[in-house]
């Protein structure tokens, strides 16, 4: 059966295929083409392998009032989401950001690096007897992400287990031209119940 259709002719192949290429933009493929760096070949798996087609590029573009420019001028951004990898119960998507002034980079977003303390050291079976947030770090990778337009937010949440009793989530609001962690919750007790601690929590 293969070889039949080795001899459709290539026009119409051509006329057959719907025209993705032709939809791509020239701010998608070098998103793209930067992803391949950013992401890298040993962590982010090849855009062709993600599980959902339509997951695996996304952009949102919206205007804010730019301090900087004054007399209520306008900015426009494009936030770009591309898929990374996906686990048994985790979904990697890498973010970037456009600007006409900053052009094309990777965007990495502030999360808390905390110290959990366990009854006879043990995560999985001992009781959590503390946890603090001991700084803060950058981080690319987002673990189950959304971005929600109408509120200019992305929130991500982790699932360190599949059943979801141990996790960490954070939320990140574009302000002023930036993102911004606003609000950080971690769940760190592998106890069956979903009672995460905030560490994080910032008015808007």
């Amino acid at each position: 059966m293969i070889r039949p259709l080795l001899c459709i002719s290539l026009g119409a192949v051509l006329l057959a295929a719907p025209p993705v290429f032709a939809k791509e933009t020239k701010l998608e493929r070098d998103a793209k083409a930067l992803h391949a760096l950013a992401g890298g070949s040993t962590f982010c798996q090849p855009l062709e392998e993600a599980y959902d087609p339509e997951d695996a590029y996304k952009s949102w573009t919206f205007s804010f009032p730019a301090s900087w420019l004054g007399d209520g001028e306008e900015e426009e951004v494009t936030l770009i989401r591309i898929w990374c990898m996906s686990g048994a119960y985790n979904v990697v998507h890498l973010y970037y950001t456009y600007t006409e002034y900053d052009g094309l980079a990777p965007l990495s977003f502030a999360v808390p690096s905390y110290k959990a303390d366990y009854e006879n050291d043990d995560a999985l079976d001992g009781a959590l007897t503390d946890l603090n947030v001991v700084g803060f770090e950058s981080a690319l990778r987002m673990i189950n992400s959304e971005f929600d337009p109408e509120t200019h937010t992305i929130t991500a949440r982790g699932l360190w287990r599949g059943i979801g009793d141990a996790s960490d989530m954070g939320t990140w609001s574009f302000k002023n031209g930036a993102w911004a962690l606003t609000h950080y919750e971690i769940d760190a007790s592998y106890d069956g119940e979903i009672n995460p601690k905030v560490v994080v929590d910032y008015p808007e």
